[in-house]
């Protein structure tokens, strides 16, 4: 997910929405790429120490990243974090089942295996970069030329191989006109040697849409957990609608992914918060909280396209304790308390977090006067 921290992010949003406003349907529990620690892990620390005090302050030692600055963030050895990109897929809804005042176009999630760093979470399509990503041959297929600021060529290979290996929808110059027996067969043959990818491209004469990908948001795991990535999110929207697809075309691969749900944004988050969806990791669920206000597919990528990125890690800080678990505010870049970006003085930008031994909830998702509440 990467690009470099330019400035802190401005939210485009201004209105307040929470789950007592009529209009806005309530959310419920987190999104990929970004690894839960063991659900146990936290509140072991809080079961094993009388002392609230002390529980706070081993939860501080390990939580508070405070001290960490950007800059000695960028500068740390890139081998720290595993290079991945993921694909928000938004599909067209048709014209006869558009709703006013609704979003017209629906996002694909799919549900991960139970095992894993995000073990029965919703995600958006991705996975790590592979050695085949890095092909040059990449870029004289694409005639591809380095953007200043932009993440490389590989992040975009990622993002759309992933999503074709996962769900089955591949985006292509142009269009595949491939049998649904033969996206099957691609499928496999992908996931097994990602080599493959740009053996289907050049046998079939089609190339990997990155023309159609808008650069979206980039995400850094947080230093306490084990496995840590730093995740490309792209945007992209179909030509066509999602009742399109058949289920024999576009479905979970039954490998990683177990389950394969077409949502509007607001979908998603109601889904969540009557646990219709179990899991939302904080990526995911800020992402979705940002395509909230634009209702249009048409007005998709020209409202995100020219937003600067911030790369995103958050600071997390304990707020309190009690029989629901430790409770958590991850700071993001602009929050009056991050350590290095802060926007003014009195400005939130946070996402607030649960963590028990049932394993994490996202409570709310803060961005100045913007509230987007959860299921707590």
């Amino acid at each position: 997910m990467w690009s470099r921290i330019v400035r802190p992010f401005v939210p485009s949003v201004t209105r307040v929405a929470s789950i007592s406003s009529p209009s806005f349907p309530s959310p419920s529990s987190i999104p990929i790429l970004y690894p839960a620690t063991s659900p146990s892990r936290f509140y072991s620390l809080a079961s094993s120490h009388s002392s609230p005090l002390s529980t706070a302050s081993r939860l501080i030692n390990q939580l508070s990243y405070s001290t960490i600055s950007s800059l000695k963030m960028a500068s740390e050895p890139k081998e720290q974090f595993r290079d991945s990109s993921s694909l928000i897929i938004a599909a067209p809804i048709p014209k006869s089942k558009q709703q006013p005042g609704k979003a017209n176009y629906k996002i694909l999630l799919l549900q991960r295996g139970r095992m894993g760093t995000s073990a029965a979470a919703h995600v958006f399509p991705g996975g790590n970069v592979d050695k085949a990503d890095h092909d040059p041959r990449w870029a004289t297929l694409l005639n591809y030329t380095p953007k200043a600021g932009s993440p490389p060529l590989h992040n975009e290979i990622c993002a759309i191989r992933e999503a074709f290996e996962e769900s089955g929808v591949l985006l292509s110059d142009p269009p595949t006109e491939l049998s649904n027996e033969e996206i099957k067969v691609w499928r496999e043959k992908v996931h097994n040697d990602g080599k493959e990818f740009y053996n289907l491209c050049t046998s079939h004469n089609l190339k990997p849409a990155i023309g159609r990908l808008c650069h979206f948001s980039s995400w850094i795991t947080p230093p306490n957990e084990t496995k840590r990535f730093h995740t490309q999110f792209y945007l992209t929207v179909l030509p066509w609608s999602r009742e399109s697809f058949s289920e024999s075309r576009v479905f979970a691969d039954g490998k990683e992914t177990t389950r394969l749900d077409w949502f509007t944004p607001e979908e998603a988050l109601e889904a969540y918060r009557t646990t219709q969806i179990q899991t939302f990791l904080p990526p995911q669920f800020v992402s979705l909280a940002h395509l909230l206000p634009v209702k249009r597919h048409e007005d998709l990528l020209e409202h995100f396209q020219d937003r600067e990125i911030v790369t995103i890690m958050p600071e997390f800080q304990m707020e309190s304790q009690d029989d629901k678990g430790i409770h958590l505010s991850g700071i993001l870049p602009g929050d009056e308390e991050h350590s290095s970006h802060v926007k003014e003085k009195g400005y939130q930008h946070r996402i607030q977090i649960t963590r028990n031994k049932k394993g994490m909830s996202v409570r709310a998702y803060v961005q100045g006067e913007t509230e987007i509440k959860s299921r707590l």
